[in-house]
């Protein structure tokens, strides 16, 4: 689905897989945010195609954090020789956990060699940059990504439609959590993109939603 000119949002609808949203940045960036599992990974290249994506431009894979329903699949793109980028803490946290985490989902570790280990800051492309924001709360190094000038932030597990990420994971915390949404709030956004539910269009829906996910937070 065409969210904005070059920037495409794919909406996992399915019933009984935890997989998750998939987003693709195209000129100047050519990047897959979060491919999901590798079992779906071929659903996921019919329907950008569909969109009249060329997935032979496919140049870079980010992954939000390190959970299996986000970057499982990025093996499907590393063994061809695609990049892959984490941020930098959370590679070493998923090295540390990952195998004993896997083994509790029933799921083999996939061996992943990261060649880009992003960090807070810029992220580099050529003579374009998109902004990268570590938001813990989710996972120990979870990543936000931002498009500036499109307004267009990939959020991971950080924030949903109405809701927000989960902290009950090994490396989660509930007050990094909530300190990292208050954050990423202050940006100016017009379109949410988050690893789970729908996404949130428009500015003042977003900020309504921020506001909605920050009093229930506090509730909880």
């Amino acid at each position: 689905m065409k969210v904005t000119d070059n920037v495409y949002a794919y909406i996992w609808n399915g019933v009984f897989e935890n997989n998750c949203n998939s987003f693709y940045f195209g000129e100047p960036f050519n990047m897959l945010f979060d491919p999901g599992l590798k079992n779906y990974t071929d659903t996921l290249l019919k329907l950008m195609e569909q969109d009249g994506v060329d997935i032979e431009t496919i140049s870079f894979v980010i992954n939000t954090h390190s959970h299996p329903d986000h970057f499982d699949g990025s093996v499907n793109f590393t063994k061809y020789g695609i990049p892959a980028g984490m941020h930098k803490e959370e590679i070493k946290f998923l090295n540390e956990t990952g195998p004993l985490f896997y083994q509790m989902m029933g799921m083999q570790f996939p061996e992943i060699k990261f060649e880009i280990e992003m960090e807070e800051g810029y992220l580099d492309i050529g003579e374009h940059k998109l902004e990268v924001y570590k938001t813990p709360g989710h996972s120990p190094a979870s990543s936000c990504i931002y498009w500036r000038e499109k307004k267009v932030l990939v959020c991971g597990d950080l924030i949903f439609n109405n809701s927000f990420g989960r902290f009950d994971f090994p490396g989660g915390s509930a007050a990094q959590l909530k300190e990292s949404i208050m954050r990423i709030s202050e940006l100016d956004i017009e379109y949410l993109l988050p690893g789970h539910m729908d996404i949130v269009a428009g500015k003042e829906n977003v900020q309504k939603n921020f506001e909605a996910v920050q009093q229930y937070f506090n509730l909880f």
